[in-house]
């Protein structure tokens, strides 16, 4: 972050004292011929630059959000292109915690015992973030509290995700993606979750724990569909388990779904 700075203030306080000095009239010269060359050539070096750094050119800053006697939460991340990793793994009093390379816009707003959360890509550092090159080294890696019943909502962009919610209590997730690689492990001991699935040229996995009973209706287009029918056998419009309507731990998968694969297991 420091070194961005000084390179574009250093540019701009020097752009500024060519203009200076010219309205003195101590420069006789066309000022913005001068600027708008340089500025590109600036632009040609920082990205050369970025380039050489690969995955450095990304910081990666650090977020904890404190629990705060919340025990309902809403998150919602929006994740462009890049690597995304979502675990149960938090300190006893943090209510979310992890590193984002590339940096993080986050929200929060706690009324009573609820807490609401957004989590976006930074837009500090927007030329450098939307480098190719940069795409692969934005990952987030980051955990959700345990203690708290979750309501989940990912929209996801080209990204290779891996969300374990095998710990946590979540009781609605909703997932939005492209063309994405995602792989979500379902809550293990949570009721019953809802979830929603909307996506297009993605590959998606869900893993519903043992022991955890499912509910399945897709609707697909081209899409390749892979369900274990063993453990989810047909019924009528759905794939479901022989003992969902009595099963303490269950999961309802409902899926709107285009062209990919999308395998439940």
């Amino acid at each position: 972050m420091k070194t961005r700075s000084l390179f574009w203030g250093s540019l701009f306080i020097g752009a500024g004292v060519l203009l200076l000095l010219n309205n003195l009239g101590i420069l006789n010269i066309n000022v913005w011929q001068l600027i708008w060359p340089t500025f590109i050539i600036a632009m040609g070096v920082w990205t050369l630059l970025a380039a050489t750094r690969g995955a450095d050119a990304l910081e990666t800053e650090e977020l904890s959000l404190p629990l705060e006697g919340t025990k309902q939460g809403k998150m919602t991340l929006s994740f462009g292109a890049g690597q995304v990793k979502v675990t149960s793994d938090t300190g006893v009093n943090e209510l979310l915690k992890g590193s984002f390379a590339g940096g993080v816009d986050s929200s929060s707003k706690k009324d009573g015992d609820f807490t609401k959360i957004h989590l976006k890509p930074s837009t500090e550092d927007f030329i450098l973030n939307i480098m190719p090159w940069t795409w692969g080294a934005r990952e987030w890696d980051f955990g959700l509290s345990k203690e708290v019943d979750w309501q989940l909502h990912f929209e996801m962009g080209a990204s290779d995700t891996q969300v374990d919610l095998t710990e946590l209590r979540v009781t609605d997730l909703e997932v939005d993606t492209g063309a994405s690689n995602t792989k979500i492990t379902l809550p293990a001991n949570a009721g019953q979750t809802h979830v929603d699935l909307s996506g297009g040229a993605a590959s998606i996995l869900f893993e519903v724990p043992e022991g955890v009973a499912a509910r399945i209706q897709i609707d697909s287009g081209l899409a390749s569909i892979d369900i274990d029918k063993e453990r989810f056998p047909r019924v009528g419009d759905f794939y479901k388990s022989d003992n969902y309507e009595t099963a303490a731990n269950k999961v309802d998968i409902n899926a709107d779904f285009g062209a990919g694969s999308l395998s439940i297991r």
